[in-house]
Formats: C-alpha cells, structure tokens, sequence
C-alpha cells in the first residue's frame, strides 16, 4: 500500500473509532437524562448530596494515595474483533469505550459520567456531558498513536509509569466534583 493510501486508511479508521465513541456517550446520556427525568427533582437532589459527600471522600483517599476499589467488568475488548476488518473493528471498539461500563475504568472520576447524566434530568444535558466524555475516550487512542508514529517513542509506557500522576489529578478532580456538587445541592 502505498504511503499517502496508508495515512488515508489510518485517518479514516480515526475518525470511525472517534465518533463512534462518541455516539456511545451521546446515546447512554440520551438515555441516562432521560430516564433521570423521570424522577422528581428533590429525589435527584438528595442523592446528588449523598453522592457529592462519597465524591469527597473517594477524591480525598485517593488523593492521599489509598486505592478505591472500582466495582467493574476490568476487561478489555475481545481480540476477535480485530479479525472482522479495520472498520468494524473500530465502529465496535469505539462504542464499547465510549459507553465505558462494559470495559476496564481506570479512574472513580468516571462514575460522575453517567451518574451527572442520571442526576441531570435532562436528555440534552445527560448527551453533552456523557458525550464529551465518549468523545474525549475516543481521540485519545488517536492521539496517543499518533504521537508514537511521529515522535518513536513508547507514548503507552509514559502513560503507566505516568499513571501515579494521573490518578492524583482525577482524585482532585473528584473532590472538586463533589465539593461544588454539595455547594449546588445545598449542604
């Protein structure tokens, strides 16, 4: 295959994985603002505060290095799926990670997802913030390939031996999630 076709067929495979990350987030949001719409807002509220003071304390201990364990499928994506072709391969891959449930979570930061989208009450609201979160999952494996092409570098090995630091910036994260959440609830 010629070099320009092959750039051509990455790029392409890219953007298949990316927006159907995506359309993974925009979908569970849809659905998760919805069914959230069903419940009164006061009921949403309550448990948004519970969830706002489990929010500071899971970012706290994280933040100060004690693991919280993550109720999770921990897997990843079947191998066979690499041999239905590039393009199917990407369509599945990228709704599996945009959705995010069905494979390993790496960070509590991530349960704010669909519980945000759950507690939002909004079918709009659920798809922007679920959606965002499936798009970002989804230009990440873009990127990180590509600044391995360009740079050859091991970009993945940064990243575990990175991942000390990504957990304390999620962890805050978290607890800044949970402290303006219990301020917007009114604790």
């Amino acid at each position: 295959m010629h070099r320009n076709q092959a750039g051509r067929s990455w790029t392409s495979k890219a953007v298949v994985y990316t927006l159907s990350s995506a359309f993974a987030g925009i979908a569970a949001g849809t659905a998760l603002g919805a069914l959230g719409g069903l419940v009164p807002l006061d009921f949403r509220l309550a448990v948004g505060s519970v969830l706002a003071v489990v929010a500071i304390v899971a970012g706290s201990f994280e933040l100060f290095g004690y693991r919280v364990p993550l109720p999770q499928l921990d897997c990843e994506t079947p191998q066979r799926w690499v041999h239905k072709g590039p393009f199917l391969w990407a369509i599945q891959n990228g709704l599996v990670l945009g959705f995010g449930a069905t494979s390993r979570i790496g960070f509590a930061l991530w349960y704010a997802v669909p519980v945000g989208a759950l507690l939002f009450g909004s079918p709009m609201l659920g798809a922007v913030a679920y959606g965002a979160y499936g798009l970002v999952r989804g230009l990440a494996a873009p990127a990180i390939l590509l600044v391995r092409m360009r740079s050859k570098t091991d970009v993945s090995y940064w990243l575990v031996m990175n991942n000390k630091r990504a957990r304390v910036w999620t962890a805050r994260q978290l607890l800044f999630l949970g402290v303006v959440t219990a301020v917007v609830a009114g604790l």
